[in-house]
């Protein structure tokens, strides 16, 4: 898949950047560091792949909590920014931005001072973002909330799309496994309802209450049917 070739290209620059940069001398031309953009509905996978990746390349993930970045005192933001990167900077970290359209959103043409104010705080992120030596890693649901200038100097954007059919009838089968589920239709429930990978883990959560509420482990088509309702309207759809 896409998204498996984008992980495993960050994984080789990762394993392989002081050869290409050093050793074949092409630090010249290249700047440190890698820089990638996740973006797609809520619920397709998006943090757990950074922690994949983490995991597979031996280096942490630094989730950065944005509501503790961003201050509204001017000249907050920077010094709190400053100081995650100068944190960061050595550590071979991962630095994770979840939810980054908060920071990282277009920059806005009007002329009052809290536009100049949050222009400026993009202006400065950018900076530190393309200046960083390590691995940066923003998450967003929609690419086009992200500014421009950001999207210029990633070197990849990797789309994290909501399961086709066949994927959501093979995580129905899986999740459900360990249940009686002669009462549901997976293939007709997969026609039927588009959810993502972390709609399907709620609606197994909420079946599993009702189970254990019942005292079987059976699924009962309307508990599946409500749990799935649930997460439709979570995600902005209808039944």
């Amino acid at each position: 898949s896409k998204v498996s070739a984008a992980i495993l290209e960050m994984d080789v620059w990762l394993q392989n950047e002081d050869t290409i940069m050093d050793e074949w001398g092409l630090g010249k031309y290249l700047k440190k560091g890698f820089r990638s953009l996740f973006y797609g509905p809520p619920g397709t996978g998006k943090s757990m792949t950074v922690a994949l990746l983490g995991k597979r390349s031996g280096r942490e993930v630094y989730r950065v909590d944005l509501s503790s970045v961003v201050s509204k005192y001017i000249g907050e933001t920077e010094k709190n920014l400053a100081r995650l990167f100068d944190l960061a900077e050595n550590k071979d970290w991962i630095l994770f931005f979840d939810e980054a359209d908060a920071l990282f959103g277009s920059r806005s043409s009007g002329g009052s001072s809290n536009d100049m104010f949050a222009n400026q705080q993009v202006a400065y992120l950018l900076q530190r973002v393309e200046d960083y030596n390590g691995l940066v890693i923003l998450a967003s649901n929609f690419k086009d909330n992200i500014d421009v200038a950001f999207l210029r100097r990633f070197q990849s954007m990797v789309y994290f799309p909501k399961p086709n059919r066949n994927l959501r009838i093979t995580m129905w089968e899986k999740y459900f496994h360990g249940f009686d589920t002669s009462q549901i239709d997976f293939e007709d429930m997969a026609d039927k309802y588009e959810l993502s990978g972390g709609g399907v883990i709620n609606v197994l959560r909420y079946c599993s209450i009702c189970a254990a509420k019942n005292g079987e482990r059976v699924v009962q088509e309307q508990d599946f049917i409500k749990g799935v309702e649930q997460e439709l309207y979570k995600e902005g759809g209808t039944i």
